[in-house]
């Protein structure tokens, strides 16, 4: 069932749209770039996404244009100003020309709803317009009907992935509430101790899916979108204790206590969590913790987080993730063309905010020199694993861990490298529970 109306009292068009999926389903297409893709637009228009960053102050950044090059491509930036995860979307539209410059037509106010029906879920829309003036003129232009098929579309879209039996590409998250109110996705799967896995800087719970089904064998495993990702909320400005509650509630989830693991640049957050959580957590498995604690390779550069800040304040994202690939990770430049050509690289541009908020938890254990003194207070039983192919200066940050905290254990994954807790997630899953459960 579809509604149209047109309130000139507030110069605004309504729109609305009932469909038979959930709302998680819904929710998916209009915050997934390449879902929306399929459906954004008239009839006979094709959209394609440039930038989707569905967060507080996070730009949609997007181009339609006719199938049959009748009319000249559309293009708009939709700032978000607040999204509230499976429940509302809110931003501020603007047409652009092709340098992505506003032209002088105005700022489109713009809230999408989702609520949960019997059936099902409805889809309001409310899209606001400078003066009554550029409303009438959307009505001359029948906006309100193009909006109507565009909804249509994604009803399409949705009953072809629900016949196809593709909803495997679909979030199945549950979701709960931690103490600032944010919205935080999870997925639980899994019989035994709970186990709690922390993604790392620029994925969200996906990236970790096949570590979290390698553990799920022996252990209640629950994947999390952290802040800023996924399905979960962002609210600003942000505060890495924050993230700390965020766990904290996974473990009340879990029962009161879980076992925490995490690779590469999670594993400060980990370490802060498990010290700030102190008995709630059972066990931490690390996975080569990137520490830069000597001259085995360069330290972080000393401006990284304020230039990373810059890049993404400026909307430069893409190269936001090829400062952190070159900087950081210190892939040579002249891998970066191929590599922008993998699907991963859009993943990563999507979520490349997360580069500072990683960035603002690493900024003291990357600089070359000691770890801080005092930081982590662990009692529990920590695993610092290290890739029998891994990077010196990787053994080195381990050791140097070990010896901060009072019952670490450094342990070497045989015949592996850095990748390993991503590329080689049996492994990986056979250690931690070794150590975890024997």
């Amino acid at each position: 069932m579809s509604e149209i109306r047109i309130d000139e009292a507030s110069n605004t068009l309504h729109i609305s749209r009932t469909y038979t999926a959930g709302v998680d389903r819904v929710w998916w297409a209009w915050t997934d770039p390449d879902a929306i893709a399929h459906w954004w637009g008239p009839e006979g228009w094709a959209a394609t996404v440039h930038e989707m960053d569905v967060r507080p102050g996070g730009r949609w950044r997007f181009q339609i244009a006719p199938t049959d090059r009748s009319a000249a491509p559309v293009h708009s930036i939709a700032t978000y100003t607040d999204v509230v995860t499976h429940a509302a979307l809110v931003y501020d539209d603007v047409f652009t020309d092709e340098a992505w410059r506003p032209d002088d037509t105005g700022v489109f106010p713009t809230t999408v709803t989702f609520t949960t029906t019997d059936n099902g879920c409805a889809v309001d829309v409310t899209a606001g317009f400078p003066d009554r003036a550029a409303l009438l003129r959307a009505v001359e232009l029948q906006m309100a009907e193009g909006y109507l098929e565009a909804l249509d579309r994604l009803d399409h879209l949705l009953a072809e992935l629900e016949g196809e039996q593709t909803m495997s590409t679909l979030p199945t998250l549950s979701t709960l509430t931690s103490a600032d109110g944010t919205t935080i996705a999870y997925q639980q799967t899994g019989t035994g101790p709970a186990i709690i896995v922390i993604s790392n800087v620029a994925e969200d719970h996906t990236g970790v899916a096949g570590l979290a089904a390698a553990l799920s064998t022996d252990f209640t495993v629950i994947t999390y979108d952290r802040r800023g990702r996924g399905a979960s909320g962002d609210p600003q400005p942000y505060d890495p204790a924050r993230e700390i509650d965020d766990i904290a509630a996974l473990i009340d989830l879990a029962g009161g206590t879980a076992a925490l693991t995490s690779g590469s640049g999670g594993c400060a957050l980990t370490l802060d969590a498990a010290s700030a959580l102190a008995d709630r957590v059972t066990g931490l498995y690390l996975y080569e913790p990137p520490f830069i604690v000597s001259d085995a390779r360069p330290p972080a550069p000393a401006d990284y987080l304020h230039h990373q800040t810059a890049l993404i304040a400026a909307g430069k994202r893409s190269e936001a993730v090829e400062y952190f690939m070159t900087e950081m990770i210190r892939v040579p430049t002249e891998y970066l063309p191929m590599m922008r050509q993998d699907p991963s690289w859009q993943e990563m541009v999507k979520l490349a905010h997360t580069y500072t908020y990683d960035g603002r938890i690493l900024a003291d254990l990357q600089d070359g020199t000691a770890l801080p003194n005092g930081r982590w207070t662990i009692n529990a039983p920590v695993a610092i694993a290290v890739g029998g192919n891994g990077e010196a200066f990787i053994r080195d940050g381990a050791d140097a861990l070990a010896d901060l905290l009072p019952n670490a254990t450094v342990l070497t994954l045989p015949d592996h490298d850095h990748s390993a807790f991503w590329m080689a997630p049996d492994a990986v899953a056979q250690q931690a529970r070794s150590f975890l459960l024997d």
